[in-house]
Order: structure tokens, then sequence, then C-alpha cells
């Protein structure tokens, strides 16, 4: 079963690749959101981070994607019942792809399918880097200082819109804004490693930025047409 799911799904991308002559591009973005940990603590916080990103655009619905993310993830104690507090002032470094719905969905069919294409979602790998200061779980006077390295699995969903075209119709300047879901592995998202910590964590990222496009045009001019 799992073959024949394979199977249609590479002959529906071969399809689509014999119907659209794409020039390549390369894209270079910035932008910021608020992100949100979910680990140990009783109450989220949400905070703010920025990110910047490097995307290479082999066909026009798929890309892979380099992106480091700095901000800083925080969460509060309920009091007494859960003393945990912390703040993390953190950056990412992750790669993953990004895949449409243009993968399937034809061009010029109506108006609601030409945006509704434009819909991608992703997944890939990622290191956090953390820097965190949390309250003692024993001693809620107490504050210590933790360092840490952990290992990520982003899963995303975002929109891409074209704000600015050249005169080949190409993108040169796309709107774009994504939900993040980073699911950490391990304890430490909070600085927390007792035996009540959680051993898995995750924290979602809502930002939205701006992404430069530059087509990699040999000869004549192509159609590009990821956003007809």
């Amino acid at each position: 079963m799992n073959k024949l799911v394979s199977i249609i799904f590479l002959i529906i991308i071969s399809g689509q690749l014999r119907a659209q002559n794409s020039v390549p591009q390369i894209t270079v973005g910035a932008g910021g959101g608020i992100a949100t940990a979910f680990t140990g603590t009783v109450l989220q916080k949400n905070t703010v981070a920025f990110y910047g990103d490097a995307a290479y655009y082999p066909l026009p619905f798929l890309n892979v994607n380099i992106e480091v993310q700095a901000g800083t993830l925080s969460g509060a104690s309920s009091g007494t019942r859960n003393r945990k507090s912390f703040t993390n002032t953190f950056n990412t470094q992750i790669i993953n792809g990004e895949l449409q719905l243009g993968v399937i969905i034809k061009p010029n069919i109506n108006g609601f399918f030409d945006v509704v294409r434009n819909i991608y979602g992703g997944a890939g790998y990622g290191v956090l880097n953390g820097d965190i200061s949390n309250v003692s779980v024993n001693k809620s006077a107490v504050t210590a200082h933790i360092k840490n390295t952990l290992n990520i699995v982003p899963l995303k969903v975002g929109y891409e819109l074209t704000i600015v075209k050249n005169i080949y119709e190409e993108p040169v300047l796309k709107l774009d804004g994504c939900l993040n879901l980073n699911y950490v592995k391990g304890k430490g998202l909070d600085g927390y490693y007792d035996k009540n910590a959680a051993t898995h964590s995750f924290y979602t990222y809502v930002s939205l930025g701006l992404r430069y496009a530059i087509s990699l045009r040999h000869g004549t001019a192509k159609d590009y047409n990821k956003f007809d």
C-alpha cells in the first residue's frame, strides 16, 4: 500500500514537472513574530523572536530552506503548586524543505484555486542553542543559569504572496506568513533536568516576513508560474 501511494505521488510530481517551464530562483528573507514555549511550566508567555532565511527553488513549487531564528522563550510558575519559571534566550539553525499545493493544483483553474495553490507545508531538522535562567525547584529564591544545545524537528504551514514581479512576471518580492511547530527532543528547553521535567516539549512560532527573489535565468526568458 505504501509503495502504491509513493508511486502515485511520483507520477503527480513528474506530470507537474513536464507541464511547467520554470526558472530556478534563490531567495533571502527576514521577519519576526511571536514564540510560545510549552514545557513543564504552568503558564506560557508569548515572546518576540526574529528570523532570517535563504532558499533555493529548483522548481516553482519546491524549495530547500536554511533558517536562523533568535529570540526569547519564557514560562512562569503558578505559585506553590509549580515553582518552575524560566527565560531562554535562544537561537536555532534549521534546514527544511517546503512544498506548495501547486504541486497538485494546476494554475488558472479559477480564482479560488489560484489562491489556495500558494499554501505550503514543510519539515526538516535543526538545533537549538539555549541560554537559560530559571528558578530552582527546591529554593524559589535561587536562580540557576544553564546553557544547552537541543535537537528539534520543525513542522510548518504557511502562505507566500507575491507583491512585486519583474518584467518576466516572475516573483521579486514575496510576503510570507508561517506557523511553525518545533518539536524539541529531550529535556532542557526550560533548563530543568529533574525527575519530573518534561522529556519532550515544543514551541510554536507565528511569523510574518519578506522574501526577495533572484531568478537564475540563462539565455532566453522562461515562464515562472508559481504565483500565477
